[in-house]
């Protein structure tokens, strides 16, 4: 869901696009925001969570991604519960971002159960137990954290970011580190440097040229 820098939808959003994956169901709930949009052909959609499926070396991935999350607590409860009911006994990723100082560029992982914790260690991943210290909020927050009561090992790893506005490099930095700690066969598709030059365009118009030739000299920059 959109979230600090966007990191987590980002990412799910390339990982769609980039694999055709296909839509499975529209997850409605009234307290999201009253904001329908056109879809793809052009038909009004009404609000919703899309859930979606992509297929690669004959392993079966479900993808889940939204332009908002409910409103109310409430709602963001029952969507949680609700999705957890649907992988029962499987596993569940939650990809968002932290945000932190430019200087900081990294990717963790958090878990609410002892021995899934164990197990992902075990397999190379960066699992935290001192951060974040404010916590998590939100769907991402209640997916974590309730997975153990629908029996799913559930985690949600994190890339730090900086702001709010949309952090194309830690998504691609966090894509790449579940690849490689879940031994996932996902491609890493998000081209950062022509998405950001496509998002300093639509900022800056007549002064992306030279704001990327900028970020091409500094790669810190390319977090401010």
């Amino acid at each position: 869901m959109p979230g600090v820098g966007d990191v987590g939808k980002l990412a799910i959003d390339a990982v769609n696009e980039e694999l055709d994956a296909e839509p499975i169901a529209k997850l409605i709930h009234p307290s999201l925001p009253p904001l329908a949009k056109l879809d793809d052909e052009g038909l009004l959609s009404p609000p919703h969570i899309l859930l979606s499926r992509i297929c690669i070396d004959e392993m079966e991935i479900f993808t889940l991604t939204g332009d908002a999350q409910p409103m109310a607590p409430e709602g963001q409860h029952e969507m949680a519960t609700e999705i957890l009911g649907m992988f029962k006994g499987g596993e569940v990723l939650v990809l968002a971002g932290m945000a932190s100082s430019a200087e900081r560029k990294e990717v963790f992982t958090i878990c609410s159960n002892s021995e899934h914790r164990i197990s992902l260690e075990g397999k190379g991943v960066d699992v935290r137990r001192d951060e974040p210290k404010a916590g998590v909020i939100g769907m991402a927050a209640l997916i974590t954290a309730l997975g153990p009561v629908f029996d799913v090992k559930s985690s949600c790893t994190i890339a730090t970011t900086v702001g709010n506005s949309a952090d194309p490099v830690a998504a691609q930095l966090l894509l790449e580190t579940v690849r490689k700690w879940w031994s996932l066969p996902l491609p890493v598709p998000i081209d950062a440097t022509t998405r950001l030059a496509e998002k300093l365009k639509e900022m800056h118009p007549g002064k992306a040229d030279n704001l990327i030739s900028e970020l091409s000299e500094n790669q810190n920059s390319i977090y401010m």
